[in-house]
């Protein structure tokens, strides 16, 4: 693991595990807050600042694939905001260019922690990666890179929750979209984040359960890129029992009204 990092409110560092069976190294940005305060997810919701990762510098890095985990959902008198209260490890895949020779990973990382007030933090960190230790453990990372939503398609799955149905929900006095979401037994649904190209924003989903054991989530359109029709690509995260999942489709948007 590397030195911490210091800001206000806030410390950084990076720490490691084992080399996967791929041969990418896996790492963990964790970041440890002051009680009370937070920092915010890729898509920080009504406000709020999403960390910015500037990994010049690093050596024998061919690739990197940032793994965030299921975020928790915040409101205040502005709104919500979506991320992670007192502390989160965001894991990331690194794929090596030369799997045989070390890497060193070198991060500066610009994001913000809020309690009432948002503050600005700059995180920089260095770690020197040997190629192939299997021996390492991290719980820190590993219990963190178990929340990390399972990717699925649309259709039912037995061990997962699921999305059966997703559609534009055109009958709804304010438009939004219609979620019918399935899981195994004693499964539950907390929460659905939608995430579109450009100026969509989506309000707080409203859940129902049914007769038949599916959940029903609506979800309001707050916000649209002017213009915007047709089939639109969106990433659907659900948070749950008895795992988050994440999936990535394609909806066909009609033309908004004037």
């Amino acid at each position: 693991m590397s030195p911490w990092s210091k800001g206000d409110h806030a410390s950084l560092r990076l720490i490691a595990g084992a080399t996967a069976a791929s041969g990418k190294q896996r790492v963990g940005v964790e970041i440890v807050m002051t009680p009370g305060y937070k920092t915010y997810w890729r898509s920080p919701g009504d406000f709020g600042l999403p960390p910015v990762f500037d990994w010049t510098g690093s050596t024998n890095v061919g690739g990197l694939d940032v793994r965030w985990p299921a975020p928790e959902r915040f409101q205040d008198a502005n709104g919500y905001s979506i991320g992670y209260v007192g502390e989160v490890v965001i894991p990331v895949s690194v794929q090596p260019v030369d799997p045989a020779k070390p890497v060193m990973l070198v991060l500066k990382l610009d994001y913000a922690v809020c309690e009432k007030i948002c503050i600005p933090v700059r995180g920089e960190a260095r770690l020197w990666l040997e190629p192939g230790v299997t021996s390492v453990s991290s719980p820190r990372l590993e219990s963190f890179e178990a929340r990390v939503p399972k990717p699925v398609t649309l259709g039912p799955h037995k061990e997962k929750i699921s999305i059966l149905e997703a559609k534009l929900d055109e009958g709804a006095i304010d438009p939004g979209l219609r979620l019918v979401l399935q899981g195994p037994a004693e499964s539950m649904v907390q929460d659905v984040f939608i995430e579109g190209a450009g100026m969509w924003s989506f309000g707080k989903p409203t859940l129902s359960r049914q007769a038949d054991g599916t959940t029903v989530a609506l979800l309001r359109i707050a916000e649209r890129p002017k213009g915007s029709a047709g089939p639109v690509p969106f990433i659907i995260t659900v948070r749950g029992k008895p795992g988050a999942i994440e999936t990535r489709l394609d909806l066909d948007i009609p033309a908004a009204k004037p």
